[in-house]
């Protein structure tokens, strides 16, 4: 080394400022080497690890492992020192918790292990992983099988609280009737029937229409708990979410009626007069509807079946009505009809109109008038309007779309209408039903 260069070196350590820098970097790097060498072991408590099943749920046989794998964690505590556990060096997608396997010849519960160890790619050294918590799980083995289960709906709600005076819940009505649950068979063996549970929020009510609740499913078992190992397919929180419908109706008492098919004219405007008990009804019918009911048909008379007496009906509540009946004891509705104060006669001669409905245009039709019996047809109404019907006045109409074009033979078929086509008369009708003989024929 040069004189020049040798005393350059000694004059920086004369420099106060330099001598200040020096010492400071020696101090650091003297109280990191006895850090790493000397520091005290200490040890940190790593949360929240999710549980690898991998091994566990190995089948053995017919029987597989069923746990809820999304909510089961794990915790472990390691030790070493401060440096290498520090959440720069050591986090917990570098720790692997395992489920140890079971062996298994029968359904039922069975208590697996866990054990801890650090990943392979981790790169993490000097750590000792020295407990894990929780120490072992529960799983239950069973063998796989789908079933397909009623859904009921269910509301949390007092159903008293949810409208005003007004207004009428009807029953819940769940998403979907039946879905199909998959789970242990032991389990699904002793379930029932799914249900849909659903609250509307306080600050909703009272209602004032139908409404459509978020729902969460619940399994009809005697454990609840055994609930989790239970899946139903095909619902989930956006496609296909599980909801219950809570129907809101209005309530209203509105009077009953009947409809009249095949009338003469003169009862088109004005039908005849009847009475009808209940005749007047409370009847449940949807808040949102657009119009209210003025009235409820509860049946069809056919005038075919009039005759010139006092003629009962009796018509069934049920689904055909459309509505809900408020009283529940109601069951059927009798209708009297009285057309005693009419006429009855029967022309003896054969109608001048006979017309084939809905014809293949490649076959003939005729009638065999002796065997249809047609000369009998029963006429009812006023007693001087029928003396001014003839049989030239009656139009027979015969649907013979269902008559077999391969029969050589004659067919029975029944009378699909029969009118009175006359200026003079307005006011009667055909009472009874009526067959005709027909043949078909191909055309040559």
């Amino acid at each position: 080394m040069s004189s020049n260069k040798k005393r350059s070196l000694e004059s920086l350590f004369y420099n106060n400022r330099f001598l200040m820098v020096f010492s400071l970097l020696m101090a650091i790097a003297l109280w990191a080497s006895v850090k790493i060498n000397y520091s005290d072991e200490t040890t940190r408590y790593i949360s929240d690890i999710k549980i690898n099943f991998n091994t566990a749920v190995s089948q053995t046989g017919d029987y597989e492992a069923f746990y809820d794998s999304d909510n089961i964690v794990a915790g472990v505590e390691v030790s070493g020192k401060a440096y290498n556990l520090n959440q720069y060096a050591l986090s917990k997608d570098d720790i692997i918790v395992e489920a140890s396997s079971a062996f298994v010849d029968a359904a039922g519960y069975k208590v697996l292990t866990l054990t801890a160890r650090l990943a392979e790619t981790s790169g993490v050294t000097g750590v000792e992983i020295t407990k894990v918590e929780p120490s072992s799980i529960t799983v239950y083995y069973d063998r796989k099988t789908t079933n397909t289960f009623n859904v009921e709906a269910k509301l949390e709600n007092d159903m008293e609280s949810l409208v005003s005076d007004e207004l009428t819940v009807g029953q819940p009505v769940p998403s979907v009737s039946t879905v199909e649950v998959t789970g242990p068979a032991t389990i699904l063996n002793k379930l029932t029937k799914v249900y849909f549970n659903a609250q509307i929020n306080e600050n909703e009510l009272p209602l004032t229409a139908t409404k459509e609740v978020p729902a969460e499913i619940s399994f009809q078992l005697d454990r609840a708990s055994e609930g989790k190992y239970l899946v139903c397919n095909g619902l989930n929180d956006e496609s296909n979410p599980a909801t219950v419908t809570i129907p809101v109706y209005v309530s209203k008492e509105v009077p009953t009626a009947v409809k009249f098919v095949n009338q003469p004219l003169s009862y088109s405007e004005n039908p005849p007069e009847y009475r009808i008990f209940p005749d007047k009804i409370g009847v449940f019918y949807s808040s949102s509807e657009a119009e209210e009911m003025s009235t409820l048909y509860v049946g069809t008379v056919d005038f075919s079946g009039v005759n010139n007496t006092v003629n009962y009906f009796e018509f069934p509540v049920d689904e055909k009505l459309g509505v809900n009946i408020v009283d529940k004891t109601v069951e059927k509705f009798d209708v009297a009809l009285d057309m005693s104060s009419m006429s009855k006669t029967t022309l003896d001669k054969m109608p001048g109109k006979i017309v084939f409905v809905n014809q293949d245009e490649n076959y003939t039709y005729s009638i065999d008038y002796e065997k249809s019996k047609l000369d009998g047809i029963t006429v009812i109404g006023p007693k001087n309007s029928l003396e001014k019907i003839t049989a030239d006045d009656i139009q027979i109409e015969i649907n013979v779309s269902s008559l077999s074009k391969t029969r050589t033979s004659e067919q029975t078929v029944e009378v699909s209408n029969i009118s009175i086509s006359s200026d003079k008369v307005n006011d009667c009708w055909i009472y009874g039903k009526y067959e005709a003989t027909v043949s078909v024929e191909r055309k040559k």
